[in-house]
């Protein structure tokens, strides 16, 4: 073995971060069935209301930046340690749409009938019978 590799192998270090590794490994799985078990909720309450849970939607989106931190650090992506180490993501703000209620008049039961807006054209300027200008 060169130096290089021992250095690295009695590296405490890299001990410490296969500890975190297996640690958020773990995690991450633990936040799958998490998210799995988010989605089926929010599918259910949107089928049966129309709209799914606003607070787990912002839950969710925390979720979505934590799992992106995990990947980040169990890929050597980023060396800052995701919650329980570091701090939880902040929740996104959800823009909430604003509700638009339409209401429709009830038409009549006979439409008015059409005035003809078309004059009645003759090659001869003086036989022509449309509306006069002056």
């Amino acid at each position: 073995m060169t130096d290089d590799v021992k250095t690295h192998v009695k590296s405490k270090s890299t001990w410490t971060r296969l500890i975190y590794l297996i640690l958020y490994g773990i995690i991450y799985r633990v936040a799958e069935i998490v998210l799995l078990a988010i989605t089926i909720v929010q599918f259910l309450k949107s089928l049966l209301t129309g709209s799914p849970f606003t607070r787990l939607q912002s839950f969710g989106g925390a979720l979505a930046e934590y799992n992106k931190q995990l990947v980040a650090f169990l890929s050597y992506q980023s060396d800052e340690k995701p919650f329980p180490v570091g701090p939880w993501p902040p929740e996104p703000e959800i823009e909430k749409a604003d509700e638009v209620i339409i209401v429709a008049e009830k038409a009549d039961e006979t439409p008015p009938p059409k005035k003809s807006t078309t004059t009645k054209k003759t090659d001869d300027p003086k036989k022509d019978t449309g509306p006069e200008t002056t």
